[in-house]
């Protein structure tokens, strides 16, 4: 009994809040009034979208527009004519009747309707489960969450024991948690020791922490791996891309053809793997389109291709050092592409322009700044290409 009495004074709140502005005198309330109002409510998203992009949630573009939309409507708000809305007895009287209907449809539609759901949804003769009886109930009758958390509560007082960190290492990466997955790996490999899944898990957070990057210690993992599984494909794909990545094209490539020539026929990846063959034998085929899918730069065309056969080495040295400065010049304006400036420092490197990929790697740092994922793979690449800054 006392349950629905709370019910029926829970709803009888919520309806007095949601109706008391219709009762609030709003037959008399005035345009400009209204305009006003408007105009704080605009000036609060304006505060709200630059307290956005101090905590990162809007990009500058992001935020750009949402303000220069804001700015519109306030313009267009502005123009309006905003005549009195009780200015006349007749407009006041249907104001007053109009409230009045709608406080009699709340009144009587919202408690029916939040009823309504509660006996569908809830369970009103369950009692009360605070999370500490959850985590204490039997696995059977917990949900994933409520084990995900038993879990976590266990390790918080025995951060030794190495079953459990074994066992919330993989619900981390499937939850896309990789930092947290990579250092579950790493505390259960130390308590438990390695084994070829716990290394393979171990590499694959962390180059998925680091945006695709094989980092130098999850290369020693996939290494690892194969010493132990030599018929595992994944670990030599990415020690393939890693090669790739360093610059070493001849290696990479000669790990793909590899790859390809123990790949079965119905193998998902193959594709993948004869286009990055394609790629670092420069024998790839431009797109249809310039576009170059992910990124606002042009690809060269088939008649740049044909153009660069033709050209004699020095022309085409020339070619790529414009491309190269090209992509440099770009990124002065564009400081927070580390694709671009991960490729601008290996080419700088592959030319033999060791200062300018000195210089590349402090400004990436500096443009990338407060991007801690990004600096830790900056200095994992600057360390396998022999850089200081």
């Amino acid at each position: 009994m006392v349950f629905w009495f709370a019910v029926a004074v829970l709803a009888a709140a919520v309806t007095f809040a949601v109706t008391r502005p219709l009762l609030s005198g709003a037959e008399t309330v005035r345009g400009d009034d209204a305009a006003y109002a408007d105009v704080a409510v605009y000036k609060d998203q304006l505060i709200e979208i630059d307290a956005e992009l101090q905590r990162g949630t809007l990009t500058l573009a992001e935020a750009v527009a949402a303000r220069t939309e804001i700015g519109r409507r306030l313009i267009a708000r502005s123009e309006a004519p905003g005549p009195a809305i009780g200015g006349a007895e007749q407009g006041a009287a249907g104001t007053s009747i109009t409230v009045k209907s709608i406080y009699a449809i709340a009144s009587a539609a919202i408690p029916a309707a939040s009823l309504a759901l509660y006996l569908m949804l809830g369970a009103p003769g369950q009692p009360g489960q605070p999370l500490s009886d959850r985590l204490a109930a039997r696995v059977d009758q917990s949900t994933a969450g409520d084990l995900m958390a038993k879990v976590e509560a266990r390790l918080r007082q025995h951060p030794e024991d190495g079953k459990g960190w074994d066992v919330i290492a993989p619900v981390y990466l499937a939850q896309g948690k990789f930092q947290d997955a990579a250092s579950a790996y790493a505390t259960a490999m130390r308590l438990l020791g390695s084994s070829a899944g716990r290394l393979a898990g171990f590499a694959e957070a962390r180059i998925r922490a680091g945006n695709g990057i094989v980092a130098e210690d999850a290369r020693k993992a996939l290494e690892a791996v194969l010493a132990q599984e030599p018929q595992r494909k994944e670990p030599r794909i990415w020690l393939a891309i890693a090669k790739e990545q360093d610059g070493d094209r001849e290696g990479a490539a000669r790990d793909y053809r590899a790859l390809l020539a123990d790949a079965p026929a119905d193998a998902e990846w193959v594709k993948a793997i004869e286009a990055r063959l394609a790629n670092v034998e420069g024998t790839a085929k431009p797109p249809a389109s310039d576009a170059v899918p992910g990124g606002g730069e042009k690809g060269p065309t088939g008649a740049d291709v044909a153009a660069a056969e033709a050209m004699t080495p020095d022309e085409r040295a020339a070619m790529i050092t414009k491309m190269v400065d090209g992509l440099a010049t770009r990124l002065k304006t564009d400081g927070k592409d580390f694709a671009g400036w991960s490729k601008l420092i290996r080419a700088y490197q592959l030319m033999g322009r060791k200062d300018d990929a000195v210089q590349a790697l402090s400004d990436a740092r500096a443009g990338l700044a407060g991007d801690e994922t990004a600096q830790k793979a900056l200095t994992e690449l600057a360390g396998r290409l022999g850089l200081k800054s």
